[in-house]
C-alpha cells in the first residue's frame, strides 16, 4: 500500500502547481490567433508570478474584476479576443510592442 506524501512535499508539490504553466493546455490544431492570444495569457500569468501579486492585485491594476482575471490567468483563450488582450497587457506595459515572426 502506498504511504500518503508528507506535509513538507504536498508544500513543494503546491509551490510548482502554482507557478505552473496553464490552467488550460494550447490543443495541437491551435489557430495562429489562438496561440497569439495563449501568448497574451502567458504575460500575464509570468508578470503575477514574478511580482508575486495575487489575482486580486492584478485585477485591480489592470482595472478588470476578479473573475474575468481568473479566465486570463487560466488561460481561457476563448473567452478573449486578442486587442481585448492586448488592451489589458498595456495596463501593465504601456511601451510595449508587438512583433509577429511569420516562418
Amino acid at each position: 500500500m502506498a504511504k500518503f506524501p508528507s506535509k513538507e512535499k504536498l508544500d513543494v508539490i503546491r509551490q510548482k502547481l502554482d507557478k505552473g504553466p496553464a490552467a488550460r493546455l494550447l490543443p495541437k490544431d491551435a489557430t495562429p490567433v489562438d496561440m497569439m492570444k495563449y501568448k497574451l495569457c502567458e504575460k500575464f500569468v509570468i508578470y503575477k508570478n514574478e511580482k508575486a501579486i495575487s489575482q486580486k492585485e492584478l485585477a485591480k491594476k489592470i482595472g478588470i474584476d476578479e473573475a474575468l482575471m481568473s479566465k486570463v490567468l487560466n488561460y481561457n483563450i476563448e473567452e478573449f479576443t486578442l486587442d481585448r488582450l492586448v488592451k489589458y497587457l498595456s495596463e501593465l506595459f504601456p511601451d510595449a510592442h508587438f512583433k509577429i515572426d511569420v516562418a
